[in-house]
């Protein structure tokens, strides 16, 4: 995957941008942190100025998908929409990075759900959720452990986004990769190891295992 210049310009823009706004978060609430904490106070200053980033990259985020959703579709190197997928990673990667120190594991679908991802309650997160904007996650359900749930690949150069959708009560075991484009009814159970390939409908109530994932009676 090639990088372009444009892709640091306006990779720096943003992250200045929310630095900014992060330090001047922080520079309000010192005099405050101080009074408070006295000498114990940088400790605090380095928490709140990592939080107040990626609340802000959240922010951020929304904002740009508001302005401009993420187009679907597969994408050239050259292309503006994969420029723009690149500022996105950038934007939501370092925001979650940010926040990660004081979320503790149980509360994953909520940081996915700060950066765009539609989830349910009462969802278990062992695994990982790429392009969370992309990503919609149904009540009870349980993504494994080292589980990767994505919205883009990249095949021939050119980079495919395209939504994916898991029901409610659906089980994607440990170590299992769920493809863009996929859909998961509700109730419906994927093997430990499983790949399920892009574009792939796992019908509700179904046990799907393999590589390519197919169904198991």
């Amino acid at each position: 995957m090639t990088s372009h210049w444009s892709d640091y310009v306006l990779s720096s823009l943003a992250i200045g941008l929310l630095l900014a706004c992060a330090g001047g978060l922080l520079w309000l609430a010192h005099p405050w942190l101080v009074a408070a904490l006295g000498s114990h106070h940088v400790l605090a200053d380095l928490a709140l100025g990592l939080l107040a980033y990626g609340l802000l990259s959240a922010l951020l985020l929304r904002l740009l998908l508001r302005w401009r959703p993420m187009p679907l579709g597969a994408h050239g190197p050259d292309a503006a929409a994969f420029t723009y997928w690149k500022l996105l990673n950038v934007v939501y990667r370092l925001g979650q990075a940010s926040i990660g120190w004081c979320l503790p594991f149980f509360l994953r679908p909520l940081r996915d759900a700060l950066f765009g991802a539609r989830i349910g309650p009462d969802v278990a997160f062992g695994g990982t959720i790429d392009d969370p904007f992309l990503v919609t996650v149904g009540a009870g359900t349980v993504l494994g452990n080292a589980s990767l749930v994505t919205g883009n690949y990249l095949s021939g150069g050119k980079l495919v986004c395209q939504p994916v959708h898991i029901g409610s009560g659906v089980t994607v075991g440990a170590n299992a990769i769920v493809m863009p484009g996929v859909t998961i009814g509700d109730g419906a159970t994927v093997m430990s190891g499983a790949v399920v390939m892009p574009g792939t409908t796992v019908p509700a109530g179904e046990s799907w295992r393999g590589n390519p994932a197919r169904k198991w009676a």
